[in-house]
């Protein structure tokens, strides 16, 4: 029996509750889980009788090279690699977003643009890493870097949505009514283009996760032994060659579903824009 296309949207709009469900879960129920614990095993004890086990009933994930167990420095990562990419990106967004805003028009808003383009265009990883080594090193002087790295985005997206909606009737209409640029900003252009900064946002907290763990993978984001996802990938990368695999492979799959689920939630939120605006 055939499907009508009602059904079929039916199923789709069921199959997508259920991943931006699961996405949302993921994004906050791992640091959650780090957060409350308790640990099978504590993250930060080394065993010297323990050390490169593979998986099993007493170390779930194994452990690694120095006796430590792999699947709670995994979950112990997430308590300090997810909340720095979402703090970097709303830093980024707080400091991009008004840039944006105010860069619409004339010689100063152009020479901001400038700026900005010429920072966008250098290597996200180097610019991270100067940062990094001027402010130094830790979890503040993390955030710090990787708001640097993305405000850019943020300023060249606002900055387009706005030249986009200045033209707009009832921006024109609240211009000519003598409401305050200010007001114009972010009560007429930006309540109106909040949904693709938010989209971005998403993504650059996704963007902001592998850059966190590649700045920890070369050893220069957050000092050991707290774990992060990119130290543990990074230490356990040696222990590939001797065929195990489980120190590495374990935290990489954690930070891949934790960008998946980001990105998943990205979309979600673009389709809720793309439904409301047809719907208008």
């Amino acid at each position: 029996m055939r499907w009508s296309r009602r059904g079929r949207l039916r199923l789709r709009g069921n199959w997508n509750i259920v991943a931006v469900t699961i996405a949302v879960a993921v994004v906050v129920g791992l640091p959650l889980l780090a957060m409350i614990g308790p640990y099978p095993v504590d993250p930060l004890r080394p065993d010297p009788n323990a050390i490169s086990l593979p998986p099993s009933p007493t170390h779930w994930f194994g452990t690694d090279g120095n006796g430590m167990d792999v699947f709670s420095r995994t979950i112990e990562a997430a308590k300090l690699d997810v909340p720095i990419s979402v703090a970097a990106t709303l830093l980024a967004l707080i400091v991009g977003v008004p840039i944006g805003l105010f860069a619409t028009a004339g010689k100063v808003g152009d020479a901001v643009m400038r700026v900005v383009d010429a920072f966008a265009a250098l290597p996200i990883i180097v610019i991270a890493i100067v940062a990094i080594q001027l402010m130094g090193g830790g979890a503040w002087n993390v955030i710090l870097a990787i708001a640097i790295v993305g405000a850019p985005r943020f300023v060249r997206l606002t900055r387009a949505s706005a030249l986009a909606l200045r033209s707009s009737r009832y921006v024109e209409a609240a211009v000519a009514i003598g409401c305050s640029p200010v007001r114009v900003a972010f009560n007429h252009i930006f309540r109106n283009a909040y949904g693709v900064v938010l989209v971005q946002a998403t993504l650059t907290a996704a963007n902001a996760l592998g850059t966190i763990a590649a700045l920890n993978f070369l050893g220069v984001g957050v000092s050991p032994p707290t774990p992060t996802w990119g130290a543990m990938i990074s230490d356990g990368a040696s222990m590939l060659i001797r065929g195990e695999w489980w120190a590495a492979a374990f935290p990489t799959i954690a930070m891949l579903l934790v960008i998946a689920s980001f990105n998943v939630i990205a979309g979600a939120i673009e389709n809720r824009i793309e439904r409301v605006e047809t719907a208008r």
